[in-house]
C-alpha cells in the first residue's frame, strides 16, 4: 500500500462511520484491488448489492460506482440492477447511464460535469472528500430502503 490515495481510503474504511455501519449490517469491504473497491450494500429486502468502485485519486477526485457481478467480473446484468417505482431509484441505477459503470449521483466522478447545476439544487450529496467513502455509500443505502425501491422478484433473476 504505497500510493496516498490507497493510504486514504484504507485510512477512511477504518474510521467509525464506515466501521459502525459494517456492525450494524449495512455494508461492508469485499476485496480491494488498488484503485478499485467492491463493496456490497444491503437493500431494504435483504439483498445484498456488491459496487465496484474506481477510487483513483481518492479522495481528492469522487470515486465512481456501478452495481458488479462478483462471479463474472463485470457490470451486474441488467435484470439484476435495484429497481424502483418510477422515482429516484429509477433515476440513480441507470444502466444506461455511461455503460452501468457509474451511478447518476452528485458524488460519482463519472456523473457531475455538465451537471454543475446541482451544487446549488442538492448541494448535501455533491462529493465531499472529508466525508469520504461513507457519503457515496449513505447515498445508496438511504436510495435501497426507499419507498421508491422495489424488491426484485427473485424468481426472475
Amino acid at each position: 500500500m504505497n500510493a496516498p490515495d490507497e493510504r486514504a481510503f484504507a485510512a477512511d474504511v477504518a474510521k467509525p462511520a464506515f466501521r459502525v455501519a459494517v456492525s450494524e449490517g449495512r455494508w461492508h469491504l469485499l476485496h480491494s484491488n488498488w484503485p478499485y473497491a467492491l463493496i456490497a450494500v444491503k437493500a431494504k429486502d435483504g439483498r445484498q448489492f456488491v459496487f465496484r468502485f474506481d477510487c483513483q485519486d481518492y479522495p481528492q477526485a469522487p470515486p465512481t460506482a456501478g452495481p458488479w457481478d462478483m462471479e463474472r467480473n463485470a457490470v451486474l446484468p441488467v435484470e439484476k440492477w435495484p429497481r424502483g417505482r418510477g422515482g429516484r431509484v429509477s433515476a440513480v441505477f441507470r444502466p444506461d447511464w455511461k455503460g452501468g459503470t457509474a451511478l447518476y449521483l452528485p458524488c460519482d466522478r463519472q456523473s457531475f460535469p455538465g451537471h454543475e447545476h446541482w451544487r446549488t439544487q442538492i448541494p448535501s450529496k455533491i462529493w465531499q472528500p472529508a466525508m469520504g467513502i461513507v457519503q457515496y455509500l449513505e447515498i445508496i443505502y438511504e436510495l435501497l430502503h426507499s419507498r421508491d425501491y422495489a424488491p426484485l422478484d427473485y424468481a426472475k433473476a
